[in-house]
């Protein structure tokens, strides 16, 4: 076993360890005998709308993302873009951010579109998401500033208050450690670009850019951030529908499905496989903090949204892989072809 498989292999260990300790920590002090009683009793007509409103979320993602690579001077297929899309979800059950790159690859390879500028297309989709993200809890905050607030200031900003030195030192040192190894590259610059390796990062940091360009020579930006929109409606809903299929959580309203859903994306965004055991815990024990929903049903509901979603990724992703391997040989759409 090489270096790189050796560091691959620790890395995929050490992250379904966190999975697993996530889970455990989870379910560790729930009533299993309620928590199945609610699993047999809920009512699937929501959990099924939630999963439908998921598949619209990742049609409109497919759809977003090609108004991104346009600008490159590629039209690839809807379909591929799909089923991309897809397989990256799938990749992140299996290895966190692991997604991006998957999704990235399988375009790649079936409509032949260079990897490194759609890795630079979904650089800027992932850091658009991140700001919708950070203004929707900060909405939230305001909202809910008598419960979400609380629960931020209690378990965020005064634990990260608490250790605000460290964190700033920390801080320090990683801009010391840039700055040095900024000053050796471009001392040594001449013998690092001659090196092959050197070059071939060059090359693609250099696609990285190219893709980064892509928002701003975007034709249909207003499109882009309509699609937007559309997508985090859809996350909304499928937090918010869920909230019907048991009896704890019947009665919260749109604004309570939106806390939800602030909640559950600091469990998807953490280094798990696919969100598992984090989406658990954080949804659980946030959704009783702020609302007192007991953790047994906070875990219900957590399992019912996230256990149905990752069910019909598997499926679609599994659909998705034969689709590519059967079809990757079809030519792209290009531009003025």
């Amino acid at each position: 076993m090489n270096k790189k498989r050796l560091n691959n292999f620790f890395k995929f260990a050490i992250f379904l360890l966190l999975t697993v300790f996530l889970l455990w920590f989870s379910f560790k002090d729930a009533h299993l005998d309620e928590l199945l009683a609610g699993i047999r009793e809920a009512n699937y007509a929501w959990v099924a709308a939630g999963v439908l409103l998921g598949i619209v979320a990742y049609f409109v993602r497919a759809l977003r993302w090609r108004l991104l690579i346009e600008p490159l001077g590629c039209r690839p297929r809807l379909g591929a873009m799909y089923n991309a899309v897809i397989i990256g979800y799938l990749a992140n059950l299996l290895f966190p951010r692991l997604g991006e790159v998957a999704r990235c690859g399988a375009l790649a390879k079936s409509d032949k579109i260079p990897l490194n500028k759609l890795v630079g297309t979904v650089v800027v989709e992932r850091t658009f998401d991140m700001l919708c993200l950070i203004a929707i809890v900060i909405s939230v905050f305001f909202l809910r500033i008598d419960t979400f607030g609380k629960f931020l200031r209690e378990n965020v900003f005064q634990k990260l208050a608490e250790k605000g030195f460290s964190a700033g030192f920390f801080v320090l040192l990683l801009v010391a450690a840039a700055a040095l190894a900024a000053a050796l590259a471009w001392t040594f610059r001449r013998r690092l670009l001659k090196n092959v390796v050197v070059q071939k990062c060059w090359k693609f940091i250099k696609g990285v850019g190219d893709g980064l360009k892509t928002f701003v020579s975007m034709k249909r930006r207003w499109r882009f951030l309509l699609h937007s929109a559309l997508l985090w409606l859809c996350y909304w809903g499928m937090s918010w529908v869920v909230l019907f299929a048991i009896p704890a959580t019947a009665n919260f309203g749109p604004l309570d499905g939106l806390v939800v859903m602030a909640l559950g994306s600091f469990g998807v965004v953490a280094p798990t496989n696919g969100g598992l055991g984090a989406f658990h815990a954080i949804t659980s024990i946030g959704m009783h903090a702020i609302y007192a929903v007991p953790e047994t049903d906070g875990l219900l509901y957590a399992t019912l949204t996230h256990e149905s979603q990752m069910l019909f990724i598997i499926i679609l992703g599994i659909v998705a892989y034969v689709q590519l391997f059967l079809f990757s040989g079809k030519k792209i759409k290009r531009d003025g072809a």
